[in-house]
């Protein structure tokens, strides 16, 4: 039907984390996916606060196969890094992991790293917890910049942060950064567990929304194609109505996917490419 080209449908590697890397990158080869979103898990590519793998190496194998990675993903929220310090001694580890993934990002070419607000300590001021994390955006921006890449920042499902969970709050903390190098993505699951749709998000955002994480649900699980009850067609209806030129990952996020992730990114590829030009 022609509403997205191929090369926008972009495959990651969360899914394959009880896999190596050459089993999903040969897999990606396999499907048809040119594009990936490379998940820094510490099972297929390093990093950390202090260092990060063999780009050179990781770089030989994407060449291989004839992928690139178009965007960067660094492993936050429960993890030992994340967007929001709970204290002064944890600011300088956590903006130097999400440096160094900026860093990775720049050596691979990419020009995007994906990015979220984090979440405040249940026992802190609300007010303490956005600054927070407002002020290591805008740090992280300002690095961003000078390596030319844009942080594209989505909303988190409101079970999963009290900061940035919704439209409103993701307008706040961009104006708040005022920072060229921030932009905005959406992920479809935390959009619609929020009951918002991408017609508003356009509006809000126009072209400063550079980047998406688009998958099924129902609302609330990273579900592939198929598997939840969003309307596909009148979304990608919207993405076409709107001249979105950006990418479309499938973050395939939730964990009953994680012990067959071929059948799953096949049946996602299936259910996209009928509607590709």
């Amino acid at each position: 039907m022609g509403l997205i080209r191929h090369e926008q449908i972009v495959g990651m590697n969360q899914h394959y984390q009880n896999y190596s890397l050459d089993y999903f990158l040969d897999a990606q080869q396999r499907i048809g996916i040119t594009n990936i979103e490379l998940w820094c898990g510490s099972q297929h590519f390093w990093l950390d606060d202090q260092r990060y793998g063999d780009v050179c190496a990781l770089r030989r194998k994407l060449q291989a196969r004839g992928l690139q990675v178009v965007s960067l993903t660094c492993p936050s929220f429960r993890y030992a890094y994340q967007y929001t310090p709970f204290s002064f001694r944890t600011y300088a580890p956590c903006l130097g992991y999400f440096s160094k993934g900026l860093a990775v990002a720049e050596e691979l070419g990419c020009r995007i790293m994906t990015v979220n607000s984090g979440w405040g300590c249940q026992d802190r001021s609300w007010s303490e917890a956005w600054n927070a994390s407002r002020d290591l955006l805008h740090a992280l921006a300002e690095e961003a910049g000078r390596r030319g890449i844009c942080l594209a920042m989505e909303s988190l499902r409101r079970d999963e942060s009290n900061l940035v969970f919704n439209l409103e709050q993701t307008k706040r903390m961009v104006e708040e950064v005022a920072h060229p190098a921030l932009k905005v993505m959406v992920d479809t699951i935390a959009t619609g567990a929020a009951g918002e749709t991408l017609e508003q998000w356009f509006q809000a955002f126009g072209t400063d929304l550079i980047h998406m994480h688009f998958l099924d649900g129902d609302p609330y699980v990273h579900n592939i194609w198929g598997n939840g009850n969003y309307p596909l067609e009148e979304m990608l209806q919207c993405l076409s109505n709107h001249q979105y030129q950006g990418y479309l990952v499938q973050e395939v996020a939730d964990e009953r996917y994680f012990s067959d992730p071929v059948t799953a990114d096949e049946q996602n590829y299936r259910v996209l490419s009928r509607f590709c030009s």
